[in-house]
């Protein structure tokens, strides 16, 4: 009798944790933007990766889980190209051409309300000045 209470006591606790962890760790409350590094060079080889980071309930990144979003560049699409497009996990490169400027990135995630704007700086190549 007091071991299947033991055992129906464990089961219920494992329940509960379970389930605060599904909500807790694994939903996601909250997207972000992440652009790495902050601006580009205009050398024609500088990179810069934009990425729809998904937060959970304590505001770290949710594990197993991403943000699918749609890029739309507003501003300054002949001074880049896309080097890379990967709407399903919500990650874009963009790569610089020769040119200085301002970069604008319209991003519409699937978790996020409204559409969020990200703007990158090309500054000029001070090796080739």
């Amino acid at each position: 009798m007091r071991r299947s209470n033991i055992y129906i006591i464990s089961a219920i606790l494992l329940l509960i944790a379970a389930f605060a962890a599904y909500h807790y760790i694994f939903s996601i409350y909250e997207v972000i933007f992440s652009v790495h590094p902050k601006e580009l060079y205009a050398d024609n080889q500088s990179t810069v990766t934009i990425s729809v980071v998904p937060l959970n309930a304590f505001g770290w990144e949710a594990p197993l889980r991403n943000s699918p979003a749609k890029f739309e560049i507003t501003e300054g699409t002949d001074l880049v190209e896309i080097f890379s497009l990967d709407e399903k996990n919500g990650i874009m490169i963009l790569k610089a051409k020769n040119k200085t400027g301002r970069v604008a990135v319209l991003i519409k995630s699937k978790n996020a309300l409204l559409p969020s704007a990200v703007e990158i700086e090309i500054l000029p190549n001070v090796a080739s000045l």
